[in-house]
């Protein structure tokens, strides 16, 4: 039995005779006739009684009307609901990111998508730049926003779509108590006999190799590690209590340096670069277009604040 029997089938039992449902339906008689007795035989029940006057419904037709109506009216829902899903106004939407880069841009984000995708469930969770592309490549994510220059193998390159988000200034930041020359800006030399404070690999893979070579490049120095932070909270914490300093992009602890002082280093021309990532398809899912629509409106008044900043 296909949907087209139970579409003649309602079509003949709401008109009650052959020759209206075969106009309605816009088939001849003799199909719509032989559709209807095709059914019958596959069901082994008789569903109309056939008079002078036309056909009624016998009482397994009644019966069998009301299913065929629901059945019906579930293909048309179940067709709505894919059409949604294939202009990105309906399903789900996983996304990967690093917190303590996101923390100020994606949570106005979501809220935005869900006012425009009501019917998109968009989740959140906290991966490393690693985990992320594993799990893009693996379908587990749909969407990992990170940095990936170190993480990203070259048979997986061509495997996967990026698009450059913002660009943030790179700063330093230290204590109040650190005692700095009396110059206006200090430079990144400034710290080579720091300690620098670097995340949990699990928390932030490859922080700590983007920071030894920035530090190679612009300090020429090799910094030297002292404390490990598993979230935004205990970097800034381990910063304000002396634990070492932290250099990275000045997007990563804004609205967060009352507890500490953070400076641009202005010395060289560095800025962090930040990416969405997705598995690469012939046409983009309009689900993670649309998101990446909404999350670079969310970040512009980020990357003004950023550049006002430096």
């Amino acid at each position: 039995m296909e949907l087209r029997h139970l579409r003649y089938f309602v079509a003949v039992a709401e008109e009650l005779s052959f020759r209206r449902a075969a106009h309605r339906l816009h088939v001849s008689h003799p199909a719509l006739s032989q559709q209807i007795h095709d059914l019958e035989n596959e069901l082994a029940l008789k569903l109309f009684e056939r008079n002078s006057r036309g056909v009624e419904l016998t009482e397994a037709g009644r019966a069998f009307l009301l299913g065929g109506r629901r059945v019906l009216a579930a293909a048309q829902q179940a067709i709505a609901q894919a059409q949604e899903a294939a202009k990105g106004e309906r399903g789900r939407l996983v996304i990967g990111s690093i917190g303590f880069l996101t923390s100020s841009f994606l949570p106005i984000a979501l809220g935005r998508f869900r006012e425009q995708r009501p019917l998109v469930e968009a989740t959140a969770l906290h991966m490393s730049n690693r985990a992320q592309v594993e799990a893009v490549l693996n379908g587990s994510i749909m969407l990992g926003i990170g940095f990936y220059g170190y993480v990203l193998e070259e048979d997986e390159q061509d495997q996967v779509s990026t698009r450059l988000l913002l660009r943030s200034p790179v700063g330093i930041g230290c204590s109040k108590h650190r005692r700095l020359p009396k110059r206006a800006v200090p430079k990144l030399t400034d710290f080579r006999y720091d300690k620098f404070i670097s995340f949990d690999p699990e928390y932030g893979s490859t922080y700590e190799q983007w920071i030894r070579g920035l530090c190679r490049r612009f300090g020429r120095f090799e910094p030297e590690f002292e404390a490990i932070a598993d979230s935004l909270e205990s970097l800034v914490s381990m910063i304000a209590a002396g634990r070492g300093v932290f250099a990275g992009p000045e997007i990563a602890i804004r609205g967060r340096t009352a507890a500490i002082d953070f400076y641009l280093l202005t010395e060289f021309e560095s800025e962090f670069e930040l990416f969405a990532i997705w598995k690469k398809q012939s046409q983009i899912d309009p689900t993670i277009s649309k998101f990446i629509e909404v999350l670079q409106e969310a970040i512009k008044p980020a990357e003004v604040a950023g550049k006002s900043g430096s």
